[in-house]
């Protein structure tokens, strides 16, 4: 299990690229409630856009977490249906949350030391574990949410493994 906040995935189904993305189209809300209120599953879990085979989207989910993955792929036509090429990473803007925070930690760690005169070595190991959790949250956040999103896109494309 790789430990990164990204995957890359494919996925073949029997049905045709039209088919699939008609089935796509009709899971993704244009325009979903800031606040979704709705409990279980959504009859439409996506957000975002579709042009061609080509789609950027977004789960919906109630509390509009900061750090939701985005979903970006194409649906390209095969010889027995449709190839459904996926990946699936952080928002830009949770990556530049994260490298900002670790650089003002690494930062305030740095002045602090020279400030006082003192060795930065032991200094640096407690910011290191702040910068390492934070890290660790973010990604098993993202490992949750895609699993969930790995199973409405089986769901959309009728996969079957």
């Amino acid at each position: 299990m790789s430990f990164l906040p990204y995957q890359k995935l494919t996925y073949h189904t029997l049905l045709t690229e039209d088919e699939a993305i008609e089935k796509l189209a009709a899971k993704i809300d244009p325009d979903p409630p800031f606040l979704n209120w709705k409990f279980g599953k959504l009859e439409r879990p996506f957000k975002g856009t579709l042009k061609g085979g080509r789609f950027e989207l977004g789960k919906v989910v109630g509390n509009h977490g900061g750090s939701l993955p985005c979903i970006f792929g194409e649906i390209i036509s095969g010889e027995k249906g449709a190839r459904i090429d996926v990946t699936i990473k952080l928002s830009t803007m949770t990556i530049t949350i994260l490298t900002l925070f670790a650089l003002v930690i690494l930062a305030a760690t740095l002045l602090f030391t020279l400030g006082a005169g003192i060795s930065i070595w032991p200094a640096i190991l407690f910011p290191l574990a702040i910068i390492l959790f934070s890290y660790t949250v973010a990604t098993l956040q993202f490992k949750f949410h895609a699993s969930f999103i790995k199973d409405d896109l089986r769901e959309v494309f009728q996969i079957v493994e």
